[in-house]
């Protein structure tokens, strides 16, 4: 009778230890919730689906021929140093217009040719620095073939059903996030925030993370 009894206070315990944890990680995130200055992002309006698994989706709305997120570049390898673990990073073309979705396409292009990190900074600073035009699909070829890509391979990539359904996920994207303009970033398919909310490169990624920590305690 007195194992039993001992048994049972062992048991109450190791419950009341539980409870006591579940109510701290409960109040800690309602403490993150809080944290979050309510001016510095905006809530989607119709939640999107997000890709990331278990993962916080940390979406980039962004344009190649944007100065703005040129400029935001160094802040995004920054930070990618050393963001959340619980986060999982995706840039996706914001398709505004006719010229968007071109640069969109040549985006998905280079995703699905598996182009190198630097082609990407290469084809910002053809636009930023070089001032030079990527509007066309013969420019893109031009660009292209400087990391070894044929004609063909290019054109076959820019025209696929793979980079074709890119696209219509990044309008979708583009449509629901409610983003006016980029460079913006959409937290787990429900926050958005920017750079005129939340302030220049690190300082918008710092809301970033209190977001990211908001959406994972939401869970």
């Amino acid at each position: 009778m007195l194992k039993h009894t001992s048994s049972m206070a062992q048991t109450l315990r190791t419950s009341a230890f539980a409870l006591g944890i579940a109510l701290l990680m409960a109040c800690q995130g309602e403490t993150i919730a809080q944290e979050v200055d309510s001016s510095k992002f905006k809530t989607v309006s119709k939640p999107m689906k997000v890709s990331t698994g278990e993962k916080i989706e940390v979406v980039e709305l962004f344009w190649f021929g944007c100065g703005h997120c040129f400029a935001l570049e160094p802040s995004v390898k920054q930070w990618l140093k050393n963001k959340p673990e619980n986060a999982e990073f995706v840039k996706v073309p914001a398709l505004f217009s006719k010229r968007w979705e071109f640069h969109g396409q040549a985006f998905y292009t280079m995703e699905a040719l598996g182009a190198p990190s630097q082609a990407y900074d290469d084809f910002f600073a053809e636009l930023h620095v070089k001032r030079s035009n990527i509007n066309t699909l013969d420019q893109l070829v031009a660009f292209l073939s400087n990391y070894d890509f044929s004609e063909d391979q290019i054109t076959s990539a820019f025209n696929s059903f793979a980079v074709d359904s890119k696209m219509r996920n990044a309008r979708k994207i583009t449509m629901n996030s409610g983003a006016t303009g980029v460079p913006a970033v959409i937290v787990d398919g429900k926050y958005l925030t920017s750079e005129q909310l939340a302030g220049k490169g690190l300082q918008m990624f710092q809301v970033v993370d209190q977001l990211v920590s908001k959406a994972a305690a939401e869970r």
